[in-house]
This record gives structure tokens, sequence and C-alpha cells, in this order.
């Protein structure tokens, strides 16, 4: 993805890995037809044909406004004992190199936004630091949902969710950098939280504004280009699949041909685009079609 502005702000995009996923597993009641139909503007950066599989990618935006550093998401981590899902598994990746690469320094975010709770987008939150987890951003404030903090602390070892829970979310609690937040939260005028529950009980998005234009990062309210086109797909991700299901199809009602750009937490190659009626039904258009690198 190439630097976007939304107006003064300026959103980049730092990939940790490209993951291949089964598009039957993660949406069940798709029609797989749909994917070679689609094939024109899926591949390469969204679709692999030769395997079939979706391609899901795992990164961070660093957003900067004039007043803030800030950062959505944090991926999957470093040293993080996943067993569930091997890909994430004890990873040792280069993530914050690419992050210094960008011009980013761990210490100079102002605020981690988690657009909820989920493994993949709090691993980053913690390092390993001898032996303990210690916050990787010394200096921000992290955004956590009441909602979503609320159900990930009633957890009990063992139990699925416990171990991100215990090594990415409650170190940044006990070291008092988190902030948790209802629904009405705003960072400021030019960056709000958009309530979006379903995927889990607090998940929200994130509005920029300024200027005049808008943008949106959706965390996991839509997974793939392809819930675009089809936002009634259900997915085998979400806690509440049918309250996820009819917040994207209001989101994508609402944003279709609304000019605000999206930035979605796993669509690989350029990310950024806009939702676009045609013919056809309702497509993700890039903002950059003819940029092929992460």
């Amino acid at each position: 993805m190439k630097p976007q502005s939304i107006g003064t702000i300026a959103v980049n995009k730092v990939v940790e890995t490209i993951m291949p996923f089964d598009p039957v597993a993660g949406f069940p009641d798709c029609d797989p037809a749909a994917f070679t139909a689609n094939m024109d503007w899926l591949a390469p950066h969204f679709f692999d044909p030769a395997s079939f599989m979706m391609l899901f990618s795992m990164h961070s935006f660093v957003v900067r406004t004039a007043h803030h550093t800030i950062l959505i998401d944090t991926c999957i981590g470093n040293h993080k004992d996943r067993p569930m899902i091997p890909f994430w598994n004890q990873r040792n990746g280069p993530f914050l190199d690419f992050m210094r690469d960008g011009g980013v320094a761990p210490e100079s975010i102002d605020y981690v936004m988690c657009t909820h709770l989920h493994a993949d987008h709090i691993g980053w939150n913690t390092r390993l630091e001898n032996g303990r987890w210690v916050p990787t951003f010394p200096n921000a404030r992290y955004i956590f949902s009441r909602a979503d903090y609320e159900a990930a602390a009633q957890l009990k070892p063992g139990e699925r969710g416990y171990q991100p829970y215990a090594d990415s979310v409650l170190p940044v609690v006990e070291s008092r950098q988190a902030q948790i937040v209802g629904n009405d939260f705003s960072l400021d005028d030019e960056v709000t939280i958009l309530p979006t529950p379903g995927h889990t009980p607090g998940h929200y998005c994130v509005n920029l504004a300024s200027q005049g234009q808008r943008g949106v990062m959706t965390g996991d309210l839509i997974h793939h280009p392809m819930q675009i086109l089809h936002p009634e797909w259900l997915t085998s991700f979400c806690v509440d699949p049918q309250a996820s299901r009819a917040q994207r199809i209001k989101f994508v009602d609402d944003h279709t041909d609304s000019g605000a750009t999206i930035f979605a937490a796993h669509f690989g190659g350029p990310t950024a685009g806009k939702i676009v009626s045609g013919r056809t039904g309702r497509r993700f258009v890039l903002n950059d079609p003819d940029h092929h690198h992460g």
C-alpha cells in the first residue's frame, strides 16, 4: 500500500506476514464458484488461484495526525504461545524492524487502538524482555473497548482466548497504559470509534476525518474483499456471526459510493480502496490499482 492521505492525516501499512486461508473454512455458507467468477480483480492480491486459497494479510496501520501517532491493531507478535494456529505460534519475525524502516520507532507511538482483542490484533502490544511481557510501545495509551476487555478478563487458564489476554492485554493493564473505553469514545475531532459488535462483543472500527475526507479502519468487520460483494456471508471467526453479518451489511450499505477510503485489517496488496456500486454488485476498488508492493 502506498502511503494514503485523508486530508492532513497520513496512513501507512506495516505488514507482518501473509497467510493463506481456505474460503469454505472461513465462510461456511459461501459459494466457492463466486471466487472463480471474480478472479479478474481478486488475483493476485486477495486470492491465489493456484492453491484456491484466500490471502489474509496480517498488518498494522500507522496513522499520523497533526497531534498524534497512532497504531491501529498490532498483529500476531513474537514468542507468543499460539498452539491452536501453528502459523502464529512462537513467531520470531522482523515486524519492529519493518516499522523502523518506515520511520516509526516504538517510542514514537502515542496511542495503540485495538479494534478488538483477538490474538492477531494484539500480539505486538507486548514483547518478551528478560522473561516477562512488557508493553512494546512504552509511551502509548492502549485503547481497549470495555465490552471486549470485560469478556476477556473473565476467561480462565486453558480457555480459548485466555493466553492472548494473559500475554498481550493484562501486562498493558498492569503497566497502567490501558485506557478502557465505552462506545462514545473519541480521540479528537479527527479520530473517532464506530462500535460494530458481533465479531467480538466490543469490536469497533476507527473513523478518520480531515478536510472533508473520510477513512475507516474496519478491523474484522470485513475479513476479505468478497464480503463487500457478499456481506451476507457468515464467517467462522465471529463470536456472534448473525450480529456481525447485520453490522457488515449496514456498513457496506452506508459506505457504498460514499467516497470514504476503507482500510481493512486483512486485505492484501494495496489494501486501501473504496466501496462502489456496479452492474454486478458492489466491489472493492483500489485507490492505487497499479501498485504491487505491500
